[in-house]
């Protein structure tokens, strides 16, 4: 990024922090939504019995349909993912929560949300392989006390062969990011719900193939690293469970304007989550799953070259754009240390895992 860019950037950062605060000053000097509900909403997390990361973020709170239908209007989706796209943060907000013996105490920053990322001086002992559960208490907001547990859910892998890291959008969710303007991405962002929107075909049985393994016994972790907000996060879970995708950590992001410094050499935000899985595991060796509407091809050849033992398999869904096509199968041929499939769909995906010992194929077939 040339350096007029970058200043750029910075001064427009630095006009949205301010126009931000005001706004956020004369809220609470008017005593505007004071006496609103608050919600804290949880983002299932990840670790070991020795570290933990986990998020979440207070919010006022939000009400949707308790379970989206296929013949919801168009204009109820619109309306209820526009109350997830919109939503009030609050800032400031403290949470306590134990795990193990280990206290912690979080205050959410300037878009609402907390982030746990600690080492547990005393080990989790009770924490058992697969998800565990915690308990935060929210106990304070800037203009009163409160009293507001929830549980989260952190991931403790135990009986794994290899985890899984995969994309998203047009990975597992037909989301058309190559499409023109992304006219299509924006319509179905908008005007769909979790059961409108379409799954990759065969994506649910590749999926849960890959974690149940060669032996059908293994209980392998997935992770979805997505650019998709944070907003959407509740319906992309809804998403995993009607389409029978496994459950794991998402690790997605904040839309707009950037709020925090970055470092000159940060890499984005999907390098750094799944720069941490592998740190988080680094005995553990991963599948990495993406398409070609976007880079993910450069990003994963990236930490591939940077974690070199930890990456066994590399698969690139076509998302059917000769151009884009083209410059994969360079890449792949350029790269012939690393392990890349480029699949047109996921049967040919889960053939070549089986041809690899990494699921069994009779079971694809059983489940699909």
């Amino acid at each position: 990024m040339s350096s007029s860019k970058r200043v750029f950037r910075i001064l427009v950062r630095h006009f949205h922090l301010a126009c931000d605060k005001a706004f956020y000053v004369l809220r609470r000097k008017l005593k505007i939504g004071n006496k609103s509900p608050v919600a804290v909403f949880t983002y299932r997390g990840y670790g070991r019995k020795d570290y933990v990361f986990l998020q979440g973020r207070v919010l006022r709170k939000r009400r949707f349909p308790a379970n989206p239908s296929d013949s919801d209007s168009d204009w109820r989706d619109l309306i209820n993912n526009f109350k997830r796209l919109f939503t009030v943060e609050i800032r400031q907000a403290v949470l306590q929560t134990r795990i193990g013996t280990n206290p912690f105490r979080l205050t959410t920053d300037l878009e609402g949300y907390f982030r746990l990322d600690a080492p547990l001086d005393a080990p989790w002992k009770s924490a058992g392989s697969g998800w565990n559960s915690i308990d935060l208490n929210l106990i304070s907001v800037p203009w009163r006390k409160m009293e507001l547990e929830v549980q989260a859910s952190v991931l403790i892998p135990d009986k794994a062969d290899f985890g899984i890291i995969s994309d998203i959008d047009d990975t597992i969710i037909r989301t058309e990011v190559t499409s023109l303007l992304r006219l299509k991405m924006f319509y179905l962002t908008l005007l769909k719900n979790a059961r409108k929107r379409k799954a990759i075909n065969e994506v649910g049985a590749f999926y849960q193939a890959l974690k149940k393994g060669r032996d059908g016994q293994s209980d392998n972790p997935v992770f979805y690293v997505s650019k998709s907000p944070w907003n959407l996060y509740d319906l992309l879970e809804e998403f995993l469970k009607i389409n029978n995708l496994p459950l794991g950590p998402m690790m997605l992001r904040d839309y707009g304007l950037p709020y925090k410094k970055r470092p000159k050499d940060y890499k984005g935000h999907k390098h750094e989550n799944i720069e941490r899985i592998l740190q988080t595991y680094p005995e553990m060796t991963f599948i990495l799953i993406g398409d070609s509407g976007e880079k993910d091809i450069d990003l994963f050849l990236d930490i591939a070259r940077s974690f070199p033992h930890q990456i066994s398999a590399i698969y690139i869904r076509d998302v059917n754009c000769n151009k884009r096509a083209k410059r994969i199968r360079k890449i792949i041929d350029e790269n012939p240390d690393i392990d890349i499939s480029f699949v047109k769909n996921y049967r040919y995906a889960a053939q070549h895992a089986a041809n690899k010992g990494l699921l069994s194929f009779d079971y694809f077939n059983k489940i699909n």
